[in-house]
């Protein structure tokens, strides 16, 4: 197993490798363990206590030996968790220090795949109503798995969705395939922009869905997001179905 999925879920890399170790072992004590890690002995004690504060690691004496064990693989659902509960209980805080003291637009530019799915994943945190504007249907080219997941999320949200395709081939398939979804209105209009446009909450997205320049760019401001939302409504009149 790599040991980056465990240094992605929040544990350490001497963390990970120790508690892969652990797991293939069973029930070993320190000297079994740095063999297996090739870990400094001193390093690798402030590691197992690391881990065993948070659960995933314990120890036993037998005969006058320490030996330890891992904790169930399960028990990192617990793991994370917990450390989503703690950024929650100080979430408020944290908007606090990022509130500007002037409320001016705050302008965010997000790169690649990666950075497509953060925006994405706040749309279904932060919205109530999710509008698109000229989407081009390339999506799911970039983002194919992701997407699926997304949507399943969205409809189990009840999160409705109006959407403006570009009215070409590819649009009107998209189309036709999201208006089979729940809480979806779908409609089109001529080829106006290479661009996507999202606008949700107090935000507006612009999106270049070109796959080696795929960039977002993000403006958080209330008016900003209003004046798009009318405009929208007053393309959406005049959009064909």
């Amino acid at each position: 197993m790599e040991k980056s999925v465990l240094v992605e879920a929040g544990l350490t890399l001497r963390e990970s490798d120790a508690y892969l170790s652990l797991l293939q072992l069973g029930e070993s004590t320190v000297a079994e363990i740095a063999r297996k890690t090739k870990e400094n002995r001193t390093h690798l004690y402030d590691t197992l206590h690391s881990l065993m504060k948070v659960g995933l690691a314990s120890c036993v004496i037998k005969d006058g030996r320490k030996y330890f064990r891992a904790a169930k693989p399960e028990k990192l659902f617990d793991y994370i968790k917990e450390k989503e509960e703690l950024v929650k209980s100080h979430l408020e805080e944290l908007r606090e220090l990022a509130r500007p003291a002037l409320k001016l637009p705050l302008v965010e530019v997000y790169e690649g795949a990666e950075g497509i799915k953060t925006i994405l994943k706040e749309v279904l945190r932060e919205s109530k109503e999710w509008l698109c504007l000229g989407s081009t249907g390339r999506s799911p080219e970039i983002l194919p798995f992701f997407l699926e997941h997304f949507h399943k999320q969205r409809q189990k949200q009840k999160l409705p969705l109006c959407v403006i395709y570009n009215d070409d081939a590819l649009g009107r398939e998209r189309g036709k395939i999201v208006s089979q979804q729940k809480y979806v209105s779908v409609r089109y209009m001529p080829k106006t922009s290479p661009t996507t446009t999202y606008i949700y909450g107090s935000n507006v997205v612009i999106i270049v869905w070109i796959k080696d320049k795929l960039v977002a760019t993000r403006i958080e401001d209330k008016d900003v997001a209003d004046s798009y939302r009318s405009y929208f409504e007053i393309l959406w009149k005049s959009a064909s179905t």
